[in-house]
């Protein structure tokens, strides 16, 4: 990360204004969005200052982001893991947290263990009242359709998992919102039966 990058994120920290993360921002085209409307990540408008920061992992996709997002002075855009870049946020510093189809590594069932310790440092990291909003899918094994008592199931699992690490489900909803366009989001919204999609908005106790 430039010495730049690293100056302004210490000065976003320091300022009032709001904190809005994206994980995994892919091509940059959902954060260029709420940038160019200036909405948070509930599609509300900033009532305060807002900067902005995409960390993406892929060279390639960073670049398009980069690209797509030059003129913008309010965001930071970062091309490092999102583990890497989470601790350098002091604890209670950000406002929202954006987590959209993110790696199997990180939410899948059979990585639950170590994803669990990860989204521990997310919650420590929100804000009082800070929200994470993650929207993730289900598939079957098989690729066959996935059955509705499967998805209920699986919704269930995922929402007591995120109980147990101290956030309080404040929606859900069957699907991403539907303003929301991403490279993957397009692709998975054409094939609805097998890959079956949740919006869980996850919010930090306020009294903490």
């Amino acid at each position: 990360m430039s010495s730049d990058k690293l100056m302004r994120l210490s000065f976003a920290l320091k300022s009032p204004s709001k904190v809005i993360i994206e994980f995994g921002m892919d091509d940059g085209r959902l954060l260029k969005k709420l940038i160019e409307q200036d909405h948070d990540i509930n599609l509300d408008t900033n009532t305060s200052s807002v900067t902005y920061i995409g960390i993406e992992l892929d060279r390639k996709q960073f670049e398009a982001a980069e690209s797509l997002m030059k003129n913008d002075k309010n965001v930071i855009l970062l091309n490092a893991s999102f583990e890497q870049i989470l601790p350098m946020f002091p604890d209670g510093s950000i406002d929202q947290i954006l987590d959209v189809l993110p790696d199997p590594a990180y939410i899948d069932r059979t990585n639950q263990n170590s994803w669990q310790s990860f989204y521990k440092v997310v919650y420590a990291k929100l804000k009082p009242a800070g929200l994470l909003r993650l929207v993730t899918e289900i598939t079957d094994d098989l690729l066959e359709p996935v059955s509705d008592e499967a998805y209920n199931t699986w919704v269930q699992w995922l929402s007591q998992i995120f109980r147990s690490l101290g956030f309080t489900i404040r929606d859900s909803m069957d699907g991403p919102p539907a303003e929301y366009s991403t490279r993957c989001l397009t692709q998975f919204r054409g094939d609805a039966e097998r890959i079956r999609m949740i919006t869980l908005d996850l919010v930090k106790d306020k009294n903490e």
